[in-house]
């Protein structure tokens, strides 16, 4: 069986960049391993790339990613001109951004949505405008089927409802959401502007971040969302407007174990199951311990707030991960503890009569279960072939045998169980992250980025070199001769030198907003301005009063905002 590796992309603005260098070089270093002739000898060391989750920017670098790697390689082989490169730092500009199209409401967003577009369809859709059928080849880095989850922020929300005792119900409405869609190589019907145009909007729904760009309306279909507790929709296709997916979940991994899940239900390949976190910042606290109560006035009260819903959304499935995997690990020391205590010598001090034990676990199980006996059985036999090795070392130990081995079953199953742990197991998550310090587009709430191609080209080859980095250890760590499960090694020979790589600007490091050029940090604030008449003309104040507003709040908050 070969390694399977799902890739998160989290949020980024136009650190997209960054996470377009980290994409192009890992997808080239696994297709370089993959076709290298000693993993050919041996198969099972190949490494397919079968799940790709995102957020915000990292929603649209994972759409791409997923439609390139099922059925258009040949565009993602160039390292200056592939699909990762040319939508995050070639085709945007501040410019573009800047400069509304002729039909775009300019009450709607600061920035133009329209260019978004147009970069969507161009990378995602145009290859299915010609009347010839698009040509078809599968990367050498991805999997035959590769399942692509979108996090979204559903403005509308979806509604759920429970009962209560001892009569009535109550409702809660949930506006965190997701797209997701297996799409096979091998099926023609998967690559077709019918799908891809769904998954182009979602892409760009996806990142529509609140303000700089308009919100997004999807049709959504009720069986998207099969969940007991979903209260109906009025039909069976509804739209809803969607915001920025990383308002809610910045950091999809969650998302990106729940299709793993749906890919392998019975855990039976946990050993060749491995996850990548890609992202710009690197993971570190973000407390403010200089706020207090004598300060927090409401302008200072608001920030904090805000703040404070965006760094949740951006750690929340770094926790949930870190807190499973230390109750499955707990869980597989137990288990396999009890293995040796029955195994052990009988009147050793660590020896356990499985006799003792049959009983009781076989007492135990039917409860647990709610008397389900199939659902009992199913688990069983799934927790039978996780632990294989162990099983069958017991049913051939001279002090074991089948009834010995089936009795360990059933008490693992019963410590499972009671856990809620039946559905879980260990993440082994890489990530390949940078600092702030090591990034030109980080600062300016990381929209820095779009002031300049020169800053995103840094960030894309500082992302190919971080990968590198990580990949080089990832191989140093599988020599180790106590190596743990390890993704490598990965059979990837660049350039000692990194001479492939554009040389990296170091005086771009960490720049902040003051050293971008006057006349950008200008064009921007007066573009800020024009969108804060017009928004203030709809609301129906009157021009003297938008003058008086201007001069005497916009104007002097955007020039200490943008140091003019």
């Amino acid at each position: 069986m070969s390694k399977q590796l799902a890739i998160t992309v989290a949020g980024a603005v136009s650190l997209g960049s960054y996470e377009a260098g980290v994409l192009y070089e890992v997808v080239t270093a696994i297709g370089e391993h993959n076709d290298h002739p000693e993993t050919k000898k041996n198969p099972e060391e190949r490494i397919e790339i079968d799940v790709l989750t995102g957020a915000s920017a990292g929603g649209m670098t994972a759409t791409i990613a997923a439609q390139k790697l099922l059925f258009e390689a040949d565009s993602l082989t160039q390292p200056y001109n592939n699909s990762f490169y040319r939508p995050w730092v070639k085709d945007v500009s501040l410019d573009g951004l800047l400069a509304l199209q002729q039909d775009e409401d300019p009450t709607h967003s600061i920035l133009s949505s329209e260019l978004v577009e147009d970069i969507s369809r161009k990378h995602l859709t145009l290859r299915y405008t010609s009347h010839m059928v698009p040509a078809q080849k599968k990367h050498a880095a991805a999997a035959k089927k590769i399942y692509l989850g979108l996090a979204l922020s559903n403005l509308n929300g979806v509604d759920y409802k429970r009962s209560i005792s001892p009569t009535g119900e109550f409702r809660y409405t949930r506006y965190q959401d997701e797209l997701t869609k297996l799409l096979d190589s091998e099926k023609s019907a998967d690559d077709s502007l019918g799908v891809w145009e769904i998954l182009r909007n979602a892409a760009v729904a996806c990142g529509a971040f609140p303000f700089a760009f308009r919100t997004k309306d999807l049709a959504r279909n009720e069986s998207e969302y099969a969940d007991e507790f979903l209260v109906p929709f009025a039909s069976a296709v509804r739209a809803f407007t969607y915001t920025d997916g990383g308002t809610f979940q910045n950091e999809p991994l969650g998302l990106a174990k729940n299709l793993v899940d749906e890919i392998d239900p019975g855990h039976l390949d946990t050993e060749n199951r491995f996850y990548l976190f890609v992202a710009p910042g690197a993971r570190g606290g973000t407390s403010a311990s200089q706020f207090r109560e004598k300060i927090a006035n409401l302008s200072a009260t608001g920030k904090e707030l805000i703040a404070a819903i965006f760094q949740q959304a951006r750690f929340h499935d770094w926790i949930m991960a870190e807190d499973m995997n230390a109750k499955v690990r707990l869980f597989d020391e137990r288990a396999l503890a009890l293995q040796r205590a029955f195994l052990a010598p009988p009147g050793s001090a660590d020896a356990i009569d499985f006799k003792e034990m049959e009983p009781a676990a076989r007492q135990l199980l039917p409860s647990l279960f709610n008397h389900d006996g199939d659902a009992q059985g199913k688990a069983w036999h799934r927790l039978q072939q996780q632990f294989q090795k162990e099983y069958d070392e017991l049913v051939n130990a001279p002090q074991g045998g089948t009834t010995a081995a089936k009795t360990w079953i059933d008490c693992i199953l019963a410590f499972e169980t009671a856990a809620s742990l039946g559905d879980r197991d260990e993440m082994l998550i890489y990530g390949i992250t940078a600092t702030e310090d090591e990034l030109a587009s980080s600062k300016f709430e990381s929209f820095l980025g779009f002031f300049d191609q020169a800053y995103r080209d840094h960030d894309y080859d500082v992302g190919r070199k971080r990968a590198r980095d990580v990949i080089k250890s990832i191989n140093d760590a599988s020599r180790s001769p106590d190596a743990a499960r390890s993704l490598g090694p990965i059979r990837y020979d660049p350039p000692q030198d990194n001479s492939d790589i554009h040389t990296i600007d170091k005086s771009l490091n960490g720049i902040e907003l003051a050293d971008v050029p006057r006349d950008q940090r200008k064009r921007f604030k007066d573009r800020l301005t024009d969108r804060a008449h017009e928004l203030l003309a709809e609301l129906g104040v009157a021009f003297p009063l938008r003058e008086a507003i201007d001069l005497g709040f916009i104007t002097p908050k955007l020039n200490k905002l943008l140091s003019l």
